[in-house]
Order: structure tokens, then sequence, then C-alpha cells
């Protein structure tokens, strides 16, 4: 039951952090700058996604390249995961660096974590540092966790700890549970412990003020189909 508990606990975090990275990404701008033609697509592939994904694939992909970024993430999400077509790595690359060029930043994320997924881990800092470089908040996040997953050393955790911090202060959920949970574990040394504390009540305020308005803000289709 506990294990059970914890799962659901993590899924949720992760909902939530993703809701949070969308609401606070420029998601909105790119949809509001599709032609007409290509948002009816991207609905209508949203609308038949479930009962019937290759109809989806062919109104995203037909959307993608008639220049919709949201699309292209969309098929670069397909090509990661086998979703339809067989899953095909360069091909997920390739969507991903289109939707990055027309400009959407949660497509910076989701090419991050495809290149770390593959071990392709300076490429992915490199994807995440561009980020940073913008002050783009959940750049921050993903460049400190996936430093983590790799090392988990105190070395690690010094450096990663600004980036956390930065992160947290704006209210990212995912860098308030980690920064608190390696400050609790004693990363930072023993007085840093009741910090960690105070960090992990913050998500749990802020996740409750946050609800509302990130569900206001957040566009209404999500074309990865990750709700």
């Amino acid at each position: 039951m506990a294990c059970k508990l914890c799962a659901r606990w993590r899924a949720r975090l992760w909902e939530k952090s993703d809701a949070w990275e969308r609401a606070h990404s420029n998601e909105s701008a790119p949809w509001s700058d599709e032609p007409v033609q290509n948002r009816e697509l991207v609905e209508q592939a949203y609308a038949v996604q479930k009962t019937d994904p290759a109809a989806a694939f062919r109104r995203y992909l037909e959307a993608a390249e008639s220049g919709s970024a949201w699309a292209m993430d969309a098929i670069a999400w397909h090509y990661e995961t086998g979703t339809v077509v067989a899953a095909d790595l360069d091909w997920a690359q390739e969507y991903y660096r289109r939707a990055i060029s027309a400009g959407s930043w949660m497509a910076t994320i989701h090419y991050a974590r495809l290149l770390a997924d593959h071990g392709y881990h300076d490429e992915c800092e490199s994807v995440l540092e561009d980020g940073v470089s913008s002050d783009f908040v959940p750049a921050y996040f993903w460049l400190a966790w996936l430093r983590y997953q790799r090392c988990k050393s105190r070395k690690v955790c010094l450096e990663i700890r600004p980036m956390l911090e930065h992160a947290a202060r704006a209210g990212h959920p995912g860098a308030l549970v980690m920064l608190g949970q390696l400050m609790i574990r004693g990363k930072f040394g023993l007085r840093e412990i009741p910090a960690g504390f105070k960090w992990g009540l913050r998500w749990v305020s802020r996740s409750a003020a946050d609800a509302e308005d990130v569900g206001d803000r957040s566009v209404a289709v999500d074309v990865r189909g990750r709700a």
C-alpha cells in the first residue's frame, strides 16, 4: 500500500510539474499564432487520438508540415515512443529540432530528455544550457535533475543547488520537492535540514495556490496526449 501511495504521489508531482512548466512557458504564443487551418487540424487530431491514433498522426503530420510547432512536437513524441509509427530516434530528434526552431520552449525540454535517455549527455546539457541562458525556468530544473540522475555525489548536489533554488523560488513543483529532499537528506550539511522541510511546505502551499492559476493559463489542447 505504501509503495502504491508513493507512486501515486510521484505521478501527481510530475503532473503538477508538467502543468506548471506549460503554464510558465510560451505554449500559448505559438498556439495563438497558428493559422486557423493548423489549429483545426491539431484539434481534430486531439479529438480522435484515442479512438483512431493513426488518423490523429496524419492530421498532426499535415499540420507539422504546414509549420505548426505544436504538431512538430507531437510528431516527435510519436517517433520517440513508437506510437502508431515505428520508433525512430533520428526522426524524433529532427522534429524536436524543428519545433524548437519554430519557437516551442517546451520542445527544448522534451528534446533534452530524449537525448539524456539515449546517453547523449553533452548534447542534452547544451540544449538545456541554451534554455538557462534565456532564463527559461524549467531548463534550470531539468539541467539539475538530469545531472543528479547521472551522479548523486555531494559535489554534484552543491553544483546544482543554485539552479534548483532559482527554479524553486519561481515555484517549480519538482524543484521545490527536490531541493527540500536534498536538504533533508543532509546533502548540504546538517544545518540545512530544517530548511528542507520549509521548502517542502512551500510546495504544498504553492501547489494549492497555483492549481486554479495553472488551469486558467494552460492551453486547452495537449498535442502530446499527456494530460
